[in-house]
């Protein structure tokens, strides 16, 4: 297939595959000439010499002709002579099929590559009669000219031709389709995807039948048992035998016949090795498509009901989403109506509560092409469990998750000074022993009870480096969920806010991750849970929960491992808080196209980047990322009208984005509208009120529009949180001259 991909670059798509196909002709044509002298009860000697002669002149015309015929010369402006043949050659460039090309010609390209087998068939017949044509006629010629012609002899010819024409109609004409078939099958795929991913449902294209594949290699023994026959009666008549005759027809048949057969049952054996990926492939919820796509009748009846059962799966899985969705809102407001009904110290306590249930982040959005799950689930209204998501120094992602020391306020306290303390020190440190000892220290000064977390933290990379430190937490789980391994990353480390010693036994190590693996946080109200006699659930069941789960989707694979503990749990009482979270390095669409135009940015190349991510939205209209990022580059290059108009079709998406309502607002302050660029920064500091950048500009929008107060408090606030801004101080100061 190389060979044939490197001929299709440097010439083109369809002349290619005929200069593969057309090598089947000579092994055809020697099938044909003994079949065709087996049948004659004459010798055929002076004609073998002729024929050995003139038959590769024939041959090599017609083969020429057939090239020419499927673009040999599109080098030179003369194309190919079908416009099916054209469509294919003007949209398959090699491997690649043309992304810019429109849904009708999309359509016409499927129809015209799933045809090619057809063509490439119906032309090789064609010239397979053509060169018996010019075997006579070059023959005929040779005897008139040398004055050796012999009419027997030429009436044999002809005879011996005609037998071997009706031979190649059937071998040669078969055999191209067969190797036709099985080469166009990748781009036949390739258009069919492409087609169901523009949302264009077509029934697969159908040429023949299975059972029609089978009778031409049933007529192909025959025709091989019956000639071999003849040629033994032919050795009887004349009383002798021509051995190297006998043997060459042998190896010709054999040959022949495993040939054909080779490459038939690879065909269909690709197709249905493509059907059981493609099934497990639905069952697992991953990305469902075809690889190959089969002509024949039989095969294209399943595939088109695998695709059908693929389809409603998808929509059956969106209509669960939507449920789940529904049913957590229900339990929500079932929730908040029962504690309206509690005495004063239930208030209060549902107050402490929904404030340390703010600080963590709920749902964690995707990174680059880091998925997150997280389940959450309190002991009692105030917990000590608590997870959270930092943007660290170096364009790295910081995860957490921590486990404080006994129940109720006084936890909830530390925690909300250990979310304070670990986002001051993620602010100066990308190392995750670093930031323990930050932390530490921090606790140590602030916080005079004895309490204490345990914490797991790690820190990763563009690249998808791992950076982790353990502070006496639990051990995390790595799942190598290609090769179904286990691995558990763990480092020394005391317990965080205990002693200042503890600084000196952190350890950081790391490590790569891999497309698809899985990286298992928990705490341990999950490792630690108890059934009816006591036994704990233990790491060992938890990471066999993590393996026999791991072909789930991300989300059901998280609500599989917490339905197994309170499944071992059963009736027994939770008795401390449980946390999992769950990240996940799955292969994203659009991330290659994000990361070169990032590059591009860096390089100051901002216009590139942008048509690079442009061109890239064409093939992906609805990717948010793609989204994201061309608003930021159009407001580097201060096009601010045109970062509002990609910043509002991305919040079409994802409201969730504090920085897209940051960059909202800065651009309507640029251009003089200062109210909705309030209105926007309001929407980004809902989701973080202590969101320092958005707070300062709100202030110098409100500045603008000579409303004091109100920016006197923004610029308060940002001076509150960030103690070393000199700009909000300077802003102070200058409006409280004025006051």
């Amino acid at each position: 297939m190389k060979f044939f991909y490197f001929l299709a670059r440097k010439i083109n798509y369809t002349f290619s595959l005929v200069f593969i196909t057309v090598m089947g002709g000579w092994i055809a044509g020697v099938f044909g000439y003994f079949i065709g002298t087996a049948f004659l009860v004459s010798r055929d000697d002076v004609l073998l010499d002729y024929m050995i002669k003139w038959l590769p002149w024939s041959v090599a015309l017609v083969a020429v002709h057939h090239y020419i015929e499927f673009g040999l010369l599109s080098g030179i402006k003369i194309p190919a002579f079908y416009r099916a043949l054209r469509t294919v050659n003007n949209n398959i460039m090699g491997d690649e099929i043309n992304p810019a090309i429109s849904d009708g010609d999309m359509r016409q390209l499927y129809a015209a590559v799933s045809e090619l087998p057809l063509y490439n068939m119906i032309a090789a017949v064609y010239h397979a009669v053509l060169a018996e044509v010019f075997l006579v006629l070059f023959i005929y010629i040779d005897m008139k000219t040398s004055a050796m012609f012999d009419l027997d002899a030429f009436k044999q010819l002809i005879k011996i031709s005609g037998v071997a024409v009706m031979v190649l109609w059937i071998l040669y004409g078969m055999s191209t389709y067969l190797l036709t078939e099985i080469i166009t099958g990748r781009e036949r795929a390739t258009c069919y995807n492409e087609l169901r991913r523009r949302g264009i449902m077509v029934n697969p294209r159908v040429l023949i039948g299975i059972n029609f594949k089978f009778s031409f290699f049933v007529i192909l023994m025959m025709l091989t048992l019956v000639t071999f026959a003849a040629l033994i009666q032919k050795g009887m008549y004349f009383h002798e035998f021509d051995i190297t005759t006998m043997v060459a027809y042998f190896v010709v048949s054999v040959l022949t016949a495993v040939l054909l057969m080779m490459v038939n049952t690879t065909s269909m054996l690709r197709v249905l090795n493509d059907m059981k990926r493609f099934s497990i492939a639905v069952a697992g919820g991953g990305q469902h498509k075809f690889e190959v796509l089969s002509l024949d009748r039989e095969f294209s009846v399943i595939e088109f009901g695998l695709m059908k059962m693929a389809q409603e799966i998808d929509e059956h899985r969106k209509n669960m989403e939507i449920k789940v969705e529904q049913r957590t809102m229900e339990l929500q407001s079932a929730l908040s109506d029962l504690k309206e009904r509690d005495d004063l110290i239930q208030k209060q306590l549902d107050i402490a509560g929904t404030i340390q249930r703010g600080i963590l982040p709920g749902k964690i959005d995707d990174w680059n092409e880091l998925k997150f799950s997280v389940r959450y689930i309190a002991m009692e209204k105030i917990g000590g469990d608590f997870y959270d998501i930092f943007q660290l120094k170096g364009n790295k992602l910081g995860l957490l998750v921590a486990d404080v020391s006994g129940h109720g306020i006084p936890a909830a306290l530390v925690t909300t000074m250990a979310k304070i303390s670990f986002g001051n020190a993620c602010l100066k440190y990308d190392s995750p022993r670093r930031i323990f000892q930050d932390v530490n220290q921090s606790l140590l000064d602030h916080v005079k009870t004895q309490d204490y977390l345990t914490c797991f933290f790690l820190a990763v990379d563009e690249e998808y480096n791992i950076w982790y430190s353990n502070a006496s937490h639990q051990k995390a789980i790595l799942l190598r969920r290609d090769e179904g391994k286990v691995e558990l990353l763990d480092t020394n480390g005391l317990f965080i806010g205990a002693i200042e010693e503890a600084r000196d036994t952190y350890e950081e190590k790391s490590v790569k991750l891999n497309y698809n693996d899985r990286i298992v946080l928990y705490t341990d109200g999950i490792s630690e849970a108890v059934d009816e006699q006591r036994r704990e659930y233990s790491l060992e069941r938890l990471t066999d929960a993590v393996r026999k789960y791991r072909q789930l989707t991300l989300e059901d694979f998280t609500s599989a491992i917490i339905d197994d503990v309170q499944r071992y749990v059963g009736n027994t009482p939770v008795e401390d808080d449980i946390t999992l979270v769950v990240l996940e390095l799955a292969r994203d669409e659009a991330i290659d196209i994000i990361k070169s135009s990032k590059k591009l940015v860096n390089d100051g190349k901002y216009y590139e980047a942008i048509d690079y991510l442009e061109r890239g939205l064409k093939l992906y209209p609805k990717n948010r990322k793609l989204i994201y990022n061309l608003a930021k580059t159009y407001f580097r290059i201060n096009n601010f009208s045109r970062a509002v108009e990609s910043i509002n079709e991305y919040l079409q998406y994802d409201t969730r984005n504090k920085y897209a309502y940051y960059i909202a607002g800065a651009a309507h302050y640029q251009m003089l509208d200062y109210q909705r660029s309030i209105e926007m920064l309001d929407e980004a500091l809902r989701i973080d009120q202590n969101f320092v950048n958005a707070l300062y500009a709100q202030g110098m929008a409100y500045k603008k529009q000579g409303v004091k107060a109100d920016a006197i408090r923004c610029f308060e606030r940002v001076v509150n949180l960030d103690a070393e801004n000199r700009m909000a101080e300077y802003e102070l100061s200058e409006l409280r001259k004025v006051s």
